[in-house]
């Protein structure tokens, strides 16, 4: 039959399949096979448990309980709502699950009876994977307590973790607290230090300046993951030794606000243990003057708790400082921002679930927490918890504000309201207390007209509600959590084979890459690739250079020319310099010649695969190329030396005097292409030797005789370099001390060819100079001339010199010749013995002594060698090895997560006859959207 409902303006009736659903969960529950079936249906988003409504009851077996539902839902109002489940229902079936009124349940059904084997395994996973650290890979869900000073947290946080916790000096305000609590069958709680962030204090008084978007928390600062630490503290065995509990709690929070000192300090010792009575007054005073004058006012590093104990519903909590506008002290202003900032940091958490504690005797127009949350848009996660119920004022205003609240007409969160009063300092005694005030058995004022919200009074209802959700939300992230550990954990595994741990045969290791080293370069540095590579790159450059150093001169002179009086300056071989006017018969200025596709052009090479290259390097080409306006001799200055250094009484001779200053002072220049030469070519092999070690080292490179290895092989080429410079300079130094040759035939040839260059030059100017024609700036070279183009050319100014007259300057024109000869032959020479000492000395001398010279400098020939050496030399580079170390640490973590995650997985997920309202799917990995009809549905609400 149809439901009967009574709607109200503005509600409208649930959906019959979602009623019937929410029904069959509870008539499966009690046992009832034919509502079972119906248990797995799909719930209606939106749908709020109106308790202000009048209910209606159809009696069908006492199973079928009707709702009533706003069709306005949370969304439109403009809060969001996560599909799938509805909270109100949560709500309810979680009371209901504690003893509530509803028909057919049980004052005596607890949470363990309701669905206790997997909803315990869900949320245990949950704890062991928060408390391992691994949020920094994937969020998970957790529930966050948040509120104003003085909002009732500290009495709520310790309802809901069933302890005493310290509340004097304000030490429980000053760091957060992270609370797992689980069932077991023996009681204990351990405390653990959770370090994440480190202490750095600055050299001046903190200021709300200091305090940033970037620097959140002064003065403590984020660590990298793998520097984050997690010390156990201490483990309390006796629940009802709630002095203990206090004190260990009290000296787990001071050793956080104490960084500088090791917190084993602060671990309180045993009450009548070991040591005598002065050792333990001397640990009391120094926890009660760190605790007074801690070095930090504040921390974000976590106290952590592990709660286990019989009955205990299986939750984590994170209990954070209250929020202030106001700080006590004026130089502790900046700690107003530092808490918000810690409070906005646990609300975003995409994951979080958060709790909201709000004193029922104050204003909750003033709550800075609860505009936090608004701030950070996170009300549809949240849960209100209403503290101080007793303290509720006397008058029906208050009344009504909060009525108003419970029904949704301001103030809307997402997972609704609970109603907590927690008097006294027993926690029995609290218990005791609230049951007795909200069922007004006990003195206290509580209105009637809150008896419609009876489910939702009281901290075991809330508890009961949290552990269901908390569950929930968890399984639906599951699949999502894995893949991103076995995301992060491959990505691990990548990196560790970059630096990999020290071999099995850590000897073996070494002489085989020590073997295959010398090996290789012994073979390369003789191989013709090597050699032919060597020779484009350096020898064939360094030879290049050297001759375009040769001397040039200047055959300019002043000639009286048969077209003007004016002086006729000719030179040789140096072009006008652009913009430079040349003095012309006439007395004009010459524009400047257009210089020469043959100077411009840069003399390519090619090899043999048809790549071309400049003729000059561009890193040699400032020190091996001749450099630009160095002064030359001209043929009068030549006829000066001549004369100079002429011999009494032997006309028409020329001292060798005059030759040798000519050839040395161009000899010098050899000075800067020789240093490149042996800088380049060194370079070249040094490149070569380190290719190799690279490649035969390659499993050793983050071992110290990667390094040490390293190190030798560079002062091995520097002891080389040093040997052929030496060997170079002498040679350098021989050939610019005096003029000496045997090859006659090779002088007097090169002596022709200069001759007949300087010559023709010297015609083409005179020439000119006695037409009184402007002179070309520079003449084509004879090899670009062709047979035909040279004869006319020659006859040409075979014709006009015999109109001129004999030359006046041939001597010093024979004197250039022959010093140009003699350095072309000379320059050849050099660079042949040059390049010989590097490709006939150097190379096969590396050769011949690279096979033991790593070995000797190791230390590894003859006896030496020892086991405390080879561990020296197989040691892990800092740096690395801290890398290997973290990857290594991480890799545990998330290991163990996921040991967790697949244990939880191949749990038997058959439903018991007490869990046949708990769903999951069968594959925690499928990957299924939040919320879509395959999901988990706690209750299905």
């Amino acid at each position: 039959m149809p439901p009967r409902v009574k709607p109200e303006p503005g509600v409208a009736v649930a959906n019959t399949t979602a009623t019937r659903s929410f029904a069959a969960t509870n008539s499966a529950q009690f046992g009832s096979p034919t509502r079972q079936a119906r248990s797995t249906a799909p719930s209606v988003t939106d749908t709020r448990f109106m308790a202000e409504a009048e209910d209606q009851y159809e009696d069908e077996d006492n199973e079928i309980i009707w709702m009533e539902t706003r069709a306005k839902s949370i969304t439109s109002a403009g809060m969001k709502q996560e599909p799938g489940h509805d909270p109100m229902a949560l709500m309810s079936l979680a009371s209901q699950s504690m003893g509530g009124s509803f028909v057919g349940m049980g004052p005596n059904l607890a949470l363990k009876d309701f669905g206790q084997g997997f909803l315990k395994d869900i949320n245990d996973a949950l704890g062991e994977l928060q408390s391992r650290g691994i949020q920094h890979v994937a969020s998970l869900p957790e529930l966050v307590l948040v509120g104003d000073q003085s909002s009732g947290k500290s009495s709520l946080m310790s309802g809901i973790a069933g302890l005493s916790l310290p509340r004097s000096s304000g030490t429980c305000t000053r760091c957060p607290i992270h609370i797992r609590i689980s069932r077991a069958d023996e009681w204990s709680c351990r405390v653990f230090l959770n370090l994440d962030y480190g202490f750095k204090l600055p050299d001046h008084a903190i200021t709300e300046q200091d305090v940033t978007a970037t620097n959140p928390f002064p003065p403590w600062v984020k660590l990298d993951p793998s520097r984050t630490r997690r010390h156990e503290f201490k483990t309390v065995r006796d629940r009802f030794d709630s002095e203990e509990i206090e004190t260990v709690l009290r000296c787990a929070q001071v050793a956080i606000l104490n960084p500088s000192t090791p917190y084993q300090a602060f671990i309180p010792k045993p009450r009548g243990g070991e040591g005598p009575d002065s050792q333990q007054l001397t640990q009391h005073e120094l926890i009660s003057r760190k605790e007074e004058a801690s070095e930090a006012q504040f921390s974000p590093n976590t106290v952590a708790l592990e709660i286990k104990g019989p009955d205990l519903a299986d939750l984590n909590f994170y209990d954070l400082p209250g929020v202030f506008n106001t700080a006590r002290r004026t130089e502790d202003a900046y700690l107003e921002r530092v808490v918000q900032n810690l409070t906005k940091l646990y609300i975003k958490r995409e994951k979080a679930i958060i709790l909201w504690a709000v004193s029922m005797n104050l204003d909750t127009e003033n709550s800075l927490a609860l505009r936090l949350i608004r701030e950070s848009r996170a009300e549809h996660r949240c849960v209100g918890v209403i503290t101080k119920a007793d303290l509720l004022p006397r008058d029906d205003q208050a009344t009504e504000r909060w009525l108003g609240i419970l029904k949704g007409r301001g103030h809307r969160i997402g997972l609704g309201y609970f109603i907590t009063s927690r008097q006294g300092r027993d926690l029995e005694e609290q218990t005791k207390r609230e049951e007795a005030f909200f069922n007004r058995t006990a003195e206290g004022h509580w209105p009637d007209v809150f008896d419609r919200y009876q489910e939702r009074c009281g901290i075991e209802k809330l508890k009961a509600f949290l552990s269901l959700k908390l569950g929930e939300e968890f399984s639906k992230v599951l699949p999502e959590v894995k893949r991103k550990v076995l995301e992060r954990l491959n990505f691990i595994a990548e990196q560790l084979q970059l630096y990999p741990g020290p071999p099995a045969n850590p000897d073996l290791e070494i002489y085989k890459a020590l073997t295959m080293f010398s090996s290789l370069l012994k073979k390369r540095v003789i191989d013709q690739e090597f050699m032919s590579t060597w020779d484009t790159a350096c020898s064939a450059r360094f030879t290049r250079a050297i001759l375009e150093l040769k001397p040039k001169y200047n055959v300019r002179l002043f000639a009286k020319s048969s077209a003007a009086s004016a002086p006729v300056l000719i030179d040789l071989d140096t072009p006008t310099r652009e913009g430079s006017p040349t003095p012309t018969p006439s007395g004009r200025k010459r524009a400047a010649p257009a210089e020469t596709p043959s100077r411009r052009q840069r003399i390519k090479a090619e090899d043999a695969e048809g790549r071309s290259y400049p003729s000059t390097p561009t890193n040699m080409r400032t020190t091996m190329t001749p450099t630009k306006g160095r002064p030359s001799k001209t043929l009068m200055e030549i006829r000066r030396m001549i004369q100079r250094n002429a011999i009494p009484g032997q006309p028409g001779l020329v001292s060798s005097n005059v030759y040798e200053p000519l050839f040395t002072e161009a000899a010098k220049a050899w000075k800067g292409p020789l240093q490149t030469f042996l800088n380049q070519t060194f370079n070249f092999l040094s490149k070569e030797i380190q290719e190799i070690l690279d490649s035969t080292f390659a499993a050793l490179k983050n071992r110290a005789i990667y390094k040490l290895s390293t190190e030798h092989m560079q002062a091995f080429v520097e002891m080389h370099k040093k040997e052929l410079q030496a060997q170079l300079a002498l040679i350098h130094e021989l050939e610019g001390t005096r003029l000496f040759t045997r090859n006659d035939d090779a002088l007097h040839r090169y002596k022709a060819e200069e001759l007949r260059t300087l010559t023709r030059h010297r015609n083409h100017y005179r020439i000119a100079a006695h037409k009184g024609d402007e002179p070309a700036s520079s003449l084509p070279k004879i090899e670009e001339l062709s047979e035909e183009e040279l004869a006319q050319e020659t006859a040409k100014m075979e014709k006009d010199l015999r109109q001129m007259g004999p030359e006046p300057f041939q001597q010093e024109l024979d004197v250039a010749a022959y010093t140009r000869g003699y350095y072309v032959l000379a320059a050849h020479r050099f660079t042949d013995i040059v390049c010989m000492h590097a490709m006939s000395g150097l190379f096969p001398r590396v050769a011949s002594v690279i096979e033991t010279y790593l070995q000797d400098k190791l230390g590894l020939t003859g006896n030496r060698t020892t086991p405390e050496m080879l561990d020296q030399l197989m040691e892990e580079e800092g740096r690395i090895g801290q890398i290997r170390r973290d990857l290594c640490a991480e890799k545990e973590t998330l290991d163990g997560a996921m040991a967790i995650i697949v244990n939880l997985e191949n749990r038997d997920t058959t439903p018991s006859q007490a869990e046949s309202n708990v769903t999951i799917p069968n594959d925690l990995t499928s990957g299924q959207a939040a919320g879509s009809p395959s999901g988990t549905v706690y209750g299905d609400a």
